[in-house]
């Protein structure tokens, strides 16, 4: 089961930037299609939560 976040608040902002990182970095895109659309939606504290509430329902 999905388990709310208990790393240190830096150890996830510290993830939080690797990723963006890999994504600006092109890494990402070789993994999809090239019709999928290159724009996404920046790293917020709101897409995050967004994001944790729907694996929520998924893992449900």
């Amino acid at each position: 089961m999905f388990e709310p976040e208990t790393r240190a608040p830096s150890r996830v902002a510290d993830d939080v930037a690797e990723l963006e990182a890999v994504v600006h970095s092109g890494g990402f895109w070789r993994l999809v299609p090239e019709v999928v659309p290159r724009v996404y939606a920046p790293v917020t504290p709101e897409l995050l939560r967004r994001v944790e509430q729907g694996l929520r329902r998924v893992a449900r």
